[in-house]
């Protein structure tokens, strides 16, 4: 009789060894994917922003994605996409992009910050006097929302974006400024 149990027993035993295994091998293949997709979106994001900002803060703009990768730049300095999910396929979307410009023109005024009341954002930073060798007189960073809506980003974020990378370019060009920090009332100005 404790054979016929112990058989029984060992049945379903294995059964649910096998499904927890199965379950949790899932699981834990679902997280090693999601973490080395974050991992390889970083080095991404770094290598085509070319570390002018923060992945982290780039990953989570608009609506947090775990896998981004560089699109075509064009006259940009990077392009961004990230994968999204439509009709059960999964395909890779442009929502942000920074342009960077270095200017040798006289400056007016201090560093600025101009929304465009839609999808973009500008940052002047404004060299304390022009760079030895280069004449460089300002570093202007534009950080742009590709998404279709308006208002799946806020102003102020893309203002952060675009204020870390004029100040790392600058540094970068050896063009001393500093910048405010963003404005609060960015977004009520233009809307």
């Amino acid at each position: 009789m404790s054979e016929k149990r112990g058989r029984r027993l060992g049945t379903g035993g294995v059964l649910a060894v096998v499904a927890a295994v199965g379950v949790g091998g899932w699981f834990l293949y679902d997280w090693n994917l999601t973490r080395l997709d974050r991992a390889d979106s970083r080095a991404q994001i770094i290598e085509a922003c070319q570390s002018l900002v923060d992945p982290e803060r780039v990953m989570r703009l608009g609506r947090p994605a775990d896998k981004v990768d560089a699109g075509e730049r064009g006259d940009r300095l990077c392009v961004l996409r990230r994968a999204g999910v439509f009709e059960g396929q999964e395909d890779m979307y442009e929502y942000f992009s920074l342009a960077l410009n270095s200017s040798s023109g006289p400056v007016t005024g201090e560093g600025a910050f101009e929304w465009d009341g839609g999808r973009n954002v500008t940052v002047t930073a404004k060299c304390a006097t022009p760079v030895e060798g280069t004449g460089v007189t300002s570093v202007r960073t534009t950080a742009t929302s590709l998404y279709e809506r308006t208002d799946f980003v806020a102003p102020g974020e893309l203002a952060a974006l675009a204020r870390e990378a004029a100040l790392r370019a600058a540094v970068r060009q050896r063009c001393e400024t500093t910048l405010p920090e963003v404005p609060q009332d960015l977004g009520a100005a233009g809307r």
